[in-house]
């Protein structure tokens, strides 16, 4: 890592420089060979679009292109589009840092090597500081948990390596600034690289401001520029652990949180900022696997700390306290699976999540641990058969439906005086119904049905032993089938999930658009208030307006016009013969065209609406006096009263603020009606995702346990000979003793004595 210097500054002299765009940067890189003057950049080929030239990946300060150098070194050149303070010192601060560190103490190679030059493209005819980072070969976050998400061994491996990296970090006094998905490359190797440094801390920045606050959907709410420090990755370092444990021991929580077209893993700013509503953490804090519920928890309870208060995400940190004493069922409590960073092997490579027996997810071994080891037990803990015990309602109805069936057809004979051929008949009918009535009611006693069953399970496991090959491949079929019943299940769950996000999504906007529907109009109006205020003050102003501009006027002789140019004795006399006196005589001037001339006549509009003709006056002349009258009228006007009585403006504004509470009332109201609308709209897809939740982990639990029988199963073919022996004598001695103390003779006894 290294920050080259020489030639001409980033910044011009005397105020901010301007940089280029994206697309100006991509017009330059069209011909590297005059835009460089690195050589292996000079020299190197950019990575193009189909059609738009070099192919860039754009972001709030950069433009990222990908150049391959002659000996196939790739390089991600990042080319600034917006001119950030001081950025070839931190990039020295950060370099220096970097190139300190003691590789072979990491976890991981996480540190990307990057040279920072000041002359690094020329674009607009000026040189630019350009950041050339080794190009990372890897997945970003997102991709590679959706690709891994089934494997939980895998994802918890990443987990443990990701807290191994911030360990690391925290270490040596070092924080990214933006930890984020796009940030966090997984290697090929699974090892984790960070990428873009431009808001790294550096104990050498210690007093600097930050840059940038890193992604909304991975910081805290309380995060500001003060916080650049050490402690600025912890917010994100828990949530991000959080989301790689939730997807480790539930990957459906992928599916169900997850939005593809989201910028974030399973919790988003919204989550942060309004967690009473948010449909992330009730599954998260309500989930069964308690190392979920409880970092759950904290990172919740980090949601209104300052971020240097945060604890740093260590593996003690994260350890579940075992609860002392010993389970109900007089069992050891386990100790709960420590997500830790433990390295084992080889230095730097962190030791995978160990996986169950049987293939059962860590937050299923409880669960499980109960159910039979043998899907047949052996005769030591068999239970002895020692007949019936207890007669039931049921068992003396059998009894007396076979006594009356029995004697039913003699009773008949004699009473009806049938003839005594039809009575072997009919008593044979009657002895085999008795019979019947007794095998029924035999075989529906709960101590022969757990005989049967034993029997059967018996016989099924002896068959299997006959043939242990085609046992071992009907079990393995079981298995699959079971598998895919399981994830068919899974699928469906999954697509009900995503509807409901859909349901949510869409129902939202639906809300929204009708409460800015039902608001605009409100808001309108009140926008529309001071503009109605102010016309209202002016009509109720207007009427002493207009009697103070007929006063000024009418106290104006129309003598007065005498003034003006062309404006004799003779045409004022004239005037005042037609009535015009004032000039509150006439209200103006209209003009009609003169018959076969082209000079207009011209008529004096009197206040009642008549016109008048005034001889010797003609348009010149009655131009000028009409012009006279008006700024006549705007003297007076000015003059004119201006301010409303306070009784008069006190009803206007008290009009005024009626309206305007009335428009805020159905404002508040609409917004009301909203909120109520989303929160039973979040209500209904909390409740029913809740309910999925819970309907697939008990499935889950079901299936697994199914799954542990049938691979014990399996097992158990691996000793067949000696296994069918012992399996054929326990069904022998299972079926006489069936026999011996189930049998008929033994029923109809315990029907008679009731032992």
């Amino acid at each position: 890592m290294a920050v080259s210097r020489g030639g001409r500054p980033a910044t011009a002299a005397g105020g901010v420089r301007k940089f280029p765009t994206g697309a100006k940067y991509a017009e330059a890189l069209q011909h590297p060979e005059l835009c460089f003057r690195d050589p292996d950049l000079q020299h190197g080929t950019v990575q193009q679009s189909p059609v738009l030239g070099p192919k860039a990946i754009s972001g709030n300060f950069a433009s990222v292109f990908s150049v391959t150098a002659r000996d196939g070194q790739r390089y991600a050149l990042k080319c600034f589009t917006r001119d950030t303070s001081a950025i070839g010192s931190r990039y020295t601060a950060i370099s220096a840092a970097l190139r300190a560190l003691d590789t072979s103490s990491l976890s991981q190679p996480w540190p990307v090597r990057f040279e920072f030059l000041e002359q690094g493209v020329l674009a607009l005819g000026d040189w630019f500081p350009v950041l050339r980072m080794a190009w990372v070969q890897g997945t970003d976050l997102i991709s590679w948990i959706d690709r891994h998400r089934h494997d939980s061994t895998a994802v918890q491996a990443l987990a443990d390596r990701f807290l191994a990296m911030v360990g690391d970090l925290d270490d040596h006094g070092i924080a990214h600034g933006d930890l984020q998905h796009g940030n966090i490359i997984v290697a090929d190797d699974g090892t984790l690289r960070l990428v873009d440094y431009d808001g790294m801390y550096v104990p050498a920045l210690k007093g600097e401001a930050a840059t940038e606050n890193g992604h909304r959907n991975y910081q805290s709410p309380e995060r500001g520029a003060a916080d650049f420090g050490p402690a600025m990755d912890r917010f994100s370092a828990w949530l991000i652990h959080l989301s790689l444990l939730a997807v480790a021991v539930d990957p459906g929580l992928w599916t169900q949180l997850h939005d593809a077209q989201g910028e974030y893993l399973i919790l988003s700013e919204p989550d942060f900022k309004d967690p009473a509503t948010s449909l992330a953490w009730p599954l998260l804090l309500n989930h069964s696997e308690q190392r979920l519920r409880t970092e759950a928890a904290r990172v919740q309870g980090f949601l209104g700390q300052p971020c240097s208060k945060l604890p740093r995400l260590t593996a003690d940190a994260l350890r579940v306290p075992s609860s002392p004493g010993m389970r109900k069922n007089g069992t050891a409590a386990p100790a709960a699976p420590a997500a830790t960073g433990g390295m084992a092997g080889t230095a730097g490579t962190p030791a995978p999540a160990p996986a169950p027996a049987g293939g059962i997810p860590t937050w299923l071994v409880d669960r499980v641990s109960s159910a039979p080891a043998t899907a047949v037990p052996a005769s030591a803990s068999a239970p002895a058969i020692t007949g019936f015990a207890g007669r039931r309602p049921r068992d003396l109805a059998a009894a007396a439906t076979a006594l009356l069936s029995t004697a039913a057809p003699g009773v008949l004979s004699v009473a009806a005086g049938q003839p005594g051929g039809h009575l072997p008949a009919a008593q044979g009918a009657a002895l085999l119904t008795s019979a019947a009535v007794i095998a029924v009611g035999r075989r529906l006693r709960p101590e022969y049905r757990t005989a049967r069953r034993r029997a059967r399970g018996l016989s099924r496991r002896a068959r299997e032993l006959r043939d242990p090959a085609g046992a071992h491949r009907r079990l393995e079929q079981e298995i699959q089938k079971l598998d895919a019943s399981a994830a068919k299940d899974g699928a469906a769950t999954d697509k009900r999930v995503q509807t409901l996000q859909t349901d949510l999504r869409d129902g939202l906007a639906r809300i929204t658009m009708e409460l800015n529907r039902r608001t605009d109009q409100s808001r309108k109006r009140k926008a529309e208030l001071p503009a109605r205020e102010k016309s209202l003050i002016a009509a109720a102003l207007e009427p002493a307006v207009r009697r103070h501009v007929e006063a000024k006027l009418r106290a104006t002789s129309i003598q007065d016009a005498r003034s003006l140019p062309n404006m004799g004795a003779k045409t004022v006399g004239a005037l005042v013969q037609a009535g015009i006196r004032t000039a509150a005589d006439f209200t103006g001037v209209a003009y009609s065209q003169g018959q076969g001339s082209g000079s207009r006549i011209a008529y004096f509009v009197r206040p009642g609406g008549h016109h008048v003709r005034v001889s010797g006056v003609g348009e010149a002349r009655a131009t000028a006096l009409e012009v006279w009258r008006q700024s006549l009228e705007q003297r007076a006007r000015a003059s004119a009263p201006s301010k409303l009585p306070g009784p008069d403006l006190a009803r206007i504004r008290t009009e005024m603020a009626a309206l305007r509470a009335r428009y805020d009332q159905e404002v508040k109201q609409a917004e009301s009606t909203a909120q109520q609308d989303r929160d039973a709209l979040q209500k209904r897809i909390t409740d029913e995702r809740q309910r999925l939740t819970a309907d697939r982990q008990q499935r889950a639990m079901e299936t697994q346990r199914k799954r542990a029988e049938l691979l014990q199963r399996q097992k158990q073919l691996s000793g067949a000979e000696a296994e069918r022996a012992r399996v054929t004598g326990e069904l022998r001695t299972a079926r006489k003793e069936t026999r011996r103390d189930l049998g008929i003779r033994k029923y109809m006894t315990f029907l008679l004595t009731g032992h």
